[in-house]
């Protein structure tokens, strides 16, 4: 993520959302720091964006276009995702 997010800052946004079970707030700031994660990370304690986008399971990749409607939703990266976002620029 931290390489998509770097080759195609400014044409996309990059979030990473910790859904905060089982781990600290602290625990994922360290986590963002050691790994030098430059894309906005967002921790969900009341699991506000993991209830509004019907995670049930880690990891869980989606992809949604500027409007929030969901245009990919899987437990895998996508191995197509030049064609998502290809579309999604367009």
């Amino acid at each position: 993520m931290e390489r998509l997010h770097k080759r195609l800052s400014g044409k996309i946004e990059v979030i990473g959302i910790n859904v905060g079970i089982n781990e600290r707030e602290k625990g994922v700031k360290e986590y963002v720091k050691e790994k030098n994660l430059t894309f906005t990370i967002i921790y969900d304690e009341k699991q506000k964006v993991t209830k509004t986008y019907g995670v049930m399971g880690t990891p869980t990749h989606i992809i949604t276009d500027r409007k929030g409607f969901v245009r990919y939703r899987d437990a895998k990266f996508p191995h197509d995702l030049e064609e998502h976002l290809k579309e999604l620029l367009e």
